[in-house]
């Protein structure tokens, strides 16, 4: 399973558009390995000196970022914070941005979503060769750590800070990388590089039109099946598609299926009603953390949550891979191209 996680970290397949990296069509395809999975880029362009121009850009910002976002790097601003956990930290704009708007969404989602689960997520290890199930007694110290409340951002001076709790631990895996997608797009717009779609895993964003000069499209993945098939298509019209699903990060013990996705309230994964989650915004990393809240509420009180806020724009796959339910304002976006499936509006 790690091989296939290696190789296929994207949450949501390519569905029908232009990938051909032949001058006739204009597009051009680089990839790479950043933040912790596989990042694509397709570009639309009058040459090949154009588009590996944008590529770089991608490829700049998405490292610029990694380094002050990542758990992982030493000397990022993440890092800092726990480091100093209970102190106030100078940060990043960038970095106090993301953080402000994790306490916004983990707010307005009543905690389902919450940034300060690191201690939690390091426990459980899911994607590492270290996983294993902890103890009821790890789980309960680990969770006296959890809530967003204590998450702290100010600005002095024209300086950031942001502060955390002491002994929390900090997370942006649920946001981090719409996030960054957010930011690289707008420096690609910026710089001339208008005809663009991304792949950030499961973090798709697109601007401008295709090969065909129409919107790009996206194959919405489904869920255990290899990287292709797909049971629905939406157009990427200057927009971000975010998808959260258990079938990519998970371990298998004693015949039960342990996923990445954890309960910040019980610590431990949700219990198995959506497979997949797919929000559709212009805001990537608004669509990241609003994926992850709408799998941990479960089938539904996600689909409660999104009567109650008519303007997201959402789709819901259950477990058994049978049912599918998507928002109202999605009708004449949406194809479902899956017969089988039984489709059922959210109003």
């Amino acid at each position: 399973m790690k091989k296939r996680i290696f190789l296929s970290l994207l949450l949501i397949a390519f569905g029908s558009f232009a990938t051909s990296t032949e001058p006739k069509q204009n597009i051009y395809l680089n990839t790479t390995w950043a933040i912790g999975t596989i990042v694509t880029s397709q570009v639309k362009a009058d040459s090949k000196e154009k588009a590996n121009y944008c590529h770089k850009l991608v490829n700049d910002e998405t490292r610029r970022l990694e380094y002050l976002l990542s758990a992982y790097e030493p000397d990022s601003d993440i890092s800092k914070l726990g480091n100093n956990a209970g102190s106030w930290v100078e940060v990043s704009k960038d970095t106090a941005e993301v953080l402000r708007l994790s306490n916004k969404i983990s707010s307005e989602t009543h905690g389902t979503y919450d940034p300060t689960v690191g201690a939690l997520v390091k426990l459980w290890s899911v994607d590492q060769d270290s996983h294993r199930i902890p103890t009821k007694e790890e789980i309960q110290n680990a969770l006296k750590s959890v809530g967003y409340s204590s998450l702290k951002v100010k600005t002095e001076d024209g300086k950031n800070y942001a502060r955390i709790a002491p002994n929390q631990e900090i997370t942006l895996g649920a946001i981090g990388k719409g996030y960054i997608a957010d930011k690289v797009m707008k420096v690609l717009l910026e710089n001339g590089c208008k005809d663009s779609l991304l792949s950030f895993g499961g973090n798709i964003i697109g601007s401008g039109t295709n090969g065909e000069n129409q919107p790009w499209k996206v194959g919405l993945q489904i869920p255990a099946k290899d990287r292709g098939y797909y049971f629905a298509v939406l157009p990427v019209d200057n927009a971000s598609i975010v998808t959260s699903g258990d079938y990519e990060k998970f371990f298998v013990q004693d015949g039960v299926k342990y996923h990445h996705l954890l309960n910040p309230l019980t610590g431990k994964p949700v219990p198995a009603t959506l497979s997949s989650v797919t929000i559709y915004h212009k805001n990537s990393a608004t669509a990241d953390a609003l994926c992850t809240a709408l799998f941990v509420m479960g089938w539904n009180e996600a689909i409660n949550y999104l009567k109650e806020h008519p303007d997201l724009m959402a789709v819901l796959m259950d477990e058994d891979h049978r049912k599918v339910a998507y928002t109202k304002n999605l009708e004449g976006k949406l194809r479902i191209v899956d017969e089988n499936l039984s489709t059922s509006i959210i109003q």
